[in-house]
């Protein structure tokens, strides 16, 4: 799990340490930043959405964090975790300004999401019939009005990581993540190196939708 907000956290952790004392339980690794992050996105979204809906969504792997302030015939939807989520939702922001709505998911978990996915795609090809793809929780992220909107990942680990996400419902997917090792500097530095910075994501939201 990769929470970025301290609630998020707080969840994940009280989860992870109830599944283990359940005899199906599991081991809970946590990828975690000290970068101080502004916490204001996470406040907004505590007060848009129902309390008991959101701590559902946060433990089965993500929650729409960011919504398009306004209808527009353009939409990207940009998925994100830890630590460069403040990034993406600034790129959100941008985008606005440039007539492009954005949709901002915080991926709090996506090993639980593509587990479900993955088991939904299994139990497809043992029974021979199409996967329950409204099942999965990333149905209730990614609605059939958006299906058609191209997806930015962003994650500070390697970009094939999250880059699945497009074939669930198959849409235009460009991810943005590590693809080199041993840098070594300044956090908006580094990010630069790696195309991670809000206008750099803004730019990639703008390649996907041509």
């Amino acid at each position: 799990a990769e929470p970025c907000y301290a609630e998020t956290l707080d969840w994940m952790l009280c989860d992870g340490l109830a599944a283990l004392g359940r005899p199906d339980g599991e081991s809970l690794y946590l990828r975690l930043s000290t970068r101080p992050v502004d916490q204001s996105p996470w406040l907004a979204a505590r007060v848009r959405l129902d309390a008991a809906q959101l701590r559902a969504d946060v433990l089965a792997g993500g929650y729409r964090l960011v919504e398009p302030s306004s209808t527009r015939d353009t939409h990207v939807v940009i998925a994100s975790c830890g630590a460069v989520l403040p990034e993406a939702v600034h790129a959100a922001a941008a985008l606005e300004h440039e007539g492009v709505a954005a949709t901002v998911i915080d991926l709090t978990s996506a090993d639980r999401l593509y587990r479900q996915w993955r088991q939904s795609l299994r139990g497809a090809s043992a029974t021979g019939r199409h996967p329950a793809r409204g099942e999965v929780h990333l149905a209730a992220l990614i609605p059939p009005a958006e299906r058609r909107s191209p997806i930015i990942t962003v994650h500070d680990a390697a970009s094939h990581a999250l880059a699945w996400i497009g074939s669930v419902f198959g849409q235009r997917c460009l991810p943005v993540g590590v693809d080199g090792f041993g840098q070594s500097g300044a956090v908006v530095d580094v990010y630069r190196s790696f195309d991670m910075l809000p206008d750099q994501i803004v730019n990639a939201a703008l390649v996907a939708l041509e």
